[in-house]
């Protein structure tokens, strides 16, 4: 039985024949064309031509339901009620839906409320916690509490990170170029140098982008508003109306001169500022700009651009390879080619723009780079097409590099002299017509619709039916459109674990185009929740978060604040959490800058409070803090503003702190170069006889990194440690030493909140809490990242005049020089101090300008 199972059935001659290989769906259908109209008439006749379902043969599962049958009659006699035209009225549902898939040529769609919404507002909205922030609904993070940095920070070392920066909006200044460099000066630091050729060649030309601290005018940049990131127009733009050296006679286009820059008329710049500080940003612009019409009648124009423009910023270590996949040059028009027909010829015109963005991870740090790219949804299904090594025009007799033609070890050089040449090369790297002329409005991508029939077309044709039932071609479907859209990228730094990732800027309309297809490619969104942790992950700070000298962060701490306590008061009064000062009270740090070298040292003599409030402690007279605060005010009823003192931001604003407040007499090297074991003794000399200090605070930005174990979190107070603490940190017993703890009764007691809601660093009244007292030079602004493993990293503030002199004391007694200096970190909820090695940035680093 087996056996015949196996063996396959004879086939007998009377048999059918078997079907044929190839069918015509076209011939077939037709033959059965009768047969099917047969049936159809037979079962129409016995449904009485009704293929309807029966009412009394439906499934019903919730019409019983009294819920069900008032809303249903709600939704009559509500949404569901005819319109004036006769039709039905379309629900509230359905009009939200449509209203936030419209896609206008610019402008943001604004809700009820007045905030504003991206253009990728639906995707987020689905997947992420939207919360209101800076006028605008924007992600946060993914729903839960705030957890999945492991993915994140994973997806950062093998992945993509794309995040919608599109509230980031910019504000361009066009002018006179001196009149523009003289508004840039009034507010913008470190200032722009008037030697070009040497450091901001490649900025002024417009091939790269600058960053820098933005100011109000007036106040010898000692207020801040935000950092920006500005980037100029580059030359010969080709416009009538715009000022380039051109030859009448001949009529020809010539390149300007380098010697030549205050001699060009006009030029256009973009600043590009958070949403946090756009507002208090565009008046101190437009303050500036009217300052300048007042003292030289020059005028500049200070407009803004909000809602023309998006910004996609896309980072980690595959970041190359996505744009490289998503983002396809299409052909230069011919009028881009005959901008400047006769000019000078240049290497860079022979070259094709498909072989730089091959070779895009060879470009320069902060290098801009103009494309005009194709629609991401339309790309050919065949595949890219193959891009030349070197896409040289016949005349190579005439080009500069003759021996990099067909190798791809010179292309790292062939790239990079490019960009040194900016007077040549600008206007084909960077210049962008579509996207700096705001007058020219540019057509929305294809809507989807469309997109959709268009395809269907195709399909339709592909499998060779009949086209007659479709009254639109193909043809016609795009009709006022067009397949390309013109974008600039931004190169990022290198900076930490970070790969050199790309800010993407395009038309506000083609946002959510690009955005879809990144995330289609395998790119992983993020939010602004996220975005911090990468950016605390690598030491870099985030805005406003970290930025506490700026208007934005005391309204952001403020509204946290409101928050915090609302949410507090709905929990019961035994289940309240312990009530921490929001933001830090950067005042209290004045109080420990009182007591000067004391600060440091062991407290081995006990504390006697006595009726006026005084305290004795190795010979120095101690006051409390509020007297300290008042002596330091004009008036005791004058309120402390939440942060005082400035942060300086470049190593020449931190030296000229050094030699004008400090009188050289800190241990502090912005120099960039620490001192050696032979010449650390006179740097000490030079420390300890340090001069009575003045009252204005200097807070220096520092990475933290703990010693062995421990978490640091937000608003966590950075203590001085004593040499006591500073000896059993460095013994090398295996003996597991006791951590230093506070006494519980201290916890709620260490920051108290007087009436006015001011909150003040209260003194123990305690002797043995003394033992455990230590004093606060500064605070984290930004936590460790939770979750994460290895060698996280905290961003906190630190007073520099009390770090130099914990400096002073720890090279004293370990008879060497390091750049790291030892701290104490307590959480404000926690009672044990945590031991950590803080690095000052600026002693690493030239500027402390770069940010998330």
């Amino acid at each position: 039985m087996a056996s015949n199972r196996s063996k396959p059935s004879p086939i007998s001659a009377s048999a059918a024949p078997p079907p044929p290989r190839t069918l015509n769906v076209q011939k077939f259908a037709e033959c059965r064309a009768p047969e099917l109209e047969s049936l159809h008439e037979i079962v129409g006749s016995r449904l009485g031509h009704g293929f309807r379902i029966q009412r009394e043969k439906r499934r019903r599962t919730t019409g019983h339901l009294v819920a069900k049958n008032r809303r249903r009659k709600r939704r009559k006699t509500g949404d569901g009620g005819e319109a004036e035209d006769g039709g039905k009225k379309v629900s509230r549902r359905a009009r939200r839906r449509a209203e936030l898939q419209r896609n206008p040529l610019t402008g943001f769609c604004v809700s009820g409320d007045g905030m504003k919404r991206l253009r990728t507002h639906l995707w987020h909205a689905k997947r992420f916690t939207m919360v209101k922030l800076w006028g605008f609904y924007l992600p946060l993070g993914l729903r839960g509490r705030g957890r999945g940095s492991r993915s994140i920070l994973k997806c950062l070392k093998s992945g993509t990170l794309v995040h919608d920066a599109s509230y980031c909006s910019p504000i361009q200044l066009d002018g006179p170029e001196d009149s523009v460099l003289s508004v840039l000066k009034m507010v913008l630091l470190p200032s722009i140098s008037d030697d070009w050729k040497k450091l901001y060649k490649s900025i002024a030309y417009g091939v790269c982008y600058g960053n820098a601290m933005l100011y109000h005018v007036g106040t010898h940049l000692s207020q801040l508003i935000a950092p920006v990131m500005y980037m100029w127009r580059p030359f010969d733009r080709g416009n009538a109306h715009i000022c380039v050296e051109q030859d009448h006679n001949s009529g020809r286009c010539s390149m300007p001169d380098e010697n030549s820059h205050s001699n060009l008329s006009y030029r256009q710049l973009w600043i590009w500022i958070h949403a946090a500080a756009f507002n208090e940003g565009f008046d101190a612009l437009r303050s500036a700009c009217q300052k300048l019409m007042d003292e030289s009648g020059v005028s500049v124009s200070c407009s803004s651009l909000v809602g023309l423009l998006g910004k996609l910023e896309v980072i980690g270590s595959k970041a190359n390879q996505a744009i490289k996949k998503l983002l396809h040059p299409a052909p230069e028009s011919d009028q881009a080619a005959s901008r400047c027909s006769n000019s000078i010829e240049d290497p860079i015109s022979r070259v094709k723009k498909s072989y730089i963005m091959h070779h895009a991870e060879q470009l320069p740090s902060n290098a801009v780079f103009s494309l005009k790219v194709y629609d991401p949804r339309d790309l050919p299904s065949t595949g890219t097409e193959s891009i030349p090594e070197v896409a040289f025009t016949k005349q190579e007799n005439n080009l500069q590099h003759d021996n990099v033609t067909d190798t791809s070890a010179d292309t790292e050089d062939l790239l990079s002299s490019f960009w040194s040449e900016p007077q040549s090369n600008g206007v084909f790297l960077s210049d962008s017509e579509g996207l700096w002329d705001s007058n020219d409005k540019l057509s929305p991508p294809i809507q989807e619709n469309i997109l959709c029939e268009e395809k269907h077309l195709k399909r339709l044709e592909l499998f060779c039916l009949d086209e007659s039932n479709n009254p639109t071609p193909v043809t016609r479907c795009r009709k006022g459109s067009f397949q390309s859209c013109p974008l600039l990228l931004l190169k990022h730094k290198d900076i930490g674990n970070i790969s050199a990732g790309w800010s993407i800027i395009l038309p506000l309309s083609w946002a959510k185009v690009f955005w879809v297809a990144l995330v289609s490619n395998g790119a992983h969104a993020i939010g602004i929740r996220e975005k911090r942790w990468v950016g605390c992950n690598n030491g870099l700070p985030s805005f406003p978060f970290d930025f506490p000298d700026s208007e934005a962060y005391s309204s952001f701490m403020a509204a946290k604040c409101i928050e915090t306590d609302r949410n507090a008061e709905l929990r019961p009064p035994a289940a309240q959490p312990l009530k921490v000062p929001i933001p830090p009270p950067w005042s209290c740090v004045l109080s420990t800058i009182e007591r000067g070298q004391s600060t440091i040292n062991d407290l081995l003599t006990p504390v006697s409070q006595e009726s006026d409030h005084e305290a004795v402690l190795e010979g120095t007279l101690v006051k409390p803090v509020s007297e300290l605060l008042e002596s330091s005010s004009s008036s005791s009823e004058q309120a402390v503003p939440s942060f005082q003192g400035f942060i300086p931001r470049t190593s020449d604003a931190l030296s000229q702190y050094i030699e004008k407040k400090a009188d050289k007499h800190l241990l502090l090297f912005p120099d960039l170069s620490l001192p050696t074991e032979e010449n650390w003794f006179s740097c000490l000399t030079r420390c300890s006889n340090l001069k009575p200090y003045d009252r204005k605070l200097c807070f220096v930005r520092v990475l933290l990194h703990a010693y062995k174990e421990g978490f640091f979190e937000e608003d966590a107070v950075v203590c001085a440690p004593t040499p006591t603490d500073l000896s059993n940190w460095t013994s090398r017993s295996d003996e597991e030493k006791e951590c230093l703890q506070i006494p519980q009764s201290v916890l709620k007691s260490y920051f108290s909140q007087n009436v006015s809601g001011k909150w003040e660093l209260h003194l123990p009244a305690d002797n043995a809490a003394w033992q455990t007292h230590r004093w606060p030079i500064g605070f984290i602004t930004s936590g460790f990242v939770p979750g994460m493993s290895g060698k996280p990293v905290a961003v906190a503030y630190c007073e520099a005049k009390l770090i130099s002199l914990l400096r002073n004391q720890q090279w004293s007694m370990n008879k060497k020089s390091r750049p790291e200096i030892f701290v104490l970190v307590r959480n404000l909820r926690s009672t044990a101090y945590r031991r950590a090695l803080a690095t000052i940035v600026l002693e690493q680093q030239k500027e402390d300008l770069d940010f998330m």
